[in-house]
């Protein structure tokens, strides 16, 4: 299931309010590491998500999980909410959405950079500078290899791919001469 519309609605709300306490930025941290806990828990969903489990019971687990990783009331609260309205299976997704939200106000740009193989620091510098000059943003790069890629780099910003890869490349060619 898709909980891309409900993880913009509530990521926007999650936002606003936030922005409103004047506590965004650890608001979106707490969120993110709360999504990451829950993700990597089968044991936390496999409560979190039954039914046959009293809400009580389920909001008392929430209310102990949080309280040992020390969340901010704002974040315990908005975690019971989606779990009062069946929505904590979204999380991830809501993470996602409100760090989306949280970049585009600080004017940050993410890149993913997938290279074939290791890249050097001078490269990835000269390469942030010129996504930063293209996109008018302060881009931070996230490097990751790929070895199917054969050679060159492809680049991903927000919904943005920039691929030169020569696997691409080939791929294309190939293509191009069984057309012809």
């Amino acid at each position: 299931m898709s909980y891309e519309a409900v993880a913009r609605r509530y990521g926007r709300a999650i936002f606003e309010i936030g922005k409103e306490t004047g506590t965004l930025a650890a608001l979106a941290r707490e969120l993110g590491d709360a999504s990451a806990t829950y993700a990597a828990s089968e044991e936390l969903r496999l409560v979190l998500d039954n039914p046959l489990i009293p809400e009580a019971q389920r909001e008392e687990v929430l209310r102990e999980v949080g309280a040992r990783a020390g969340l901010a009331d704002v974040t315990k609260n908005t975690l019971l909410l989606l779990a009062r309205r069946r929505r904590l299976a979204a999380l991830p997704e809501i993470a996602r959405q409100l760090a989306l939200l949280v970049d585009r106000e600080q004017n940050l740009g993410r890149a993913v950079v997938t290279s074939a193989g290791p890249l050097s620091d001078g490269y990835l510098d000269r390469l942030r500078a010129e996504l930063e000059r293209a996109t008018g943003r302060k881009i931070s790069i996230i490097h990751k290899q790929d070895p199917s890629l054969i050679a060159g780099v492809v680049t991903q910003i927000d919904d943005q791919v920039i691929d030169g890869s020569l696997r691409t490349r080939l791929s294309t060619f190939r293509d191009n001469l069984l057309r012809t």
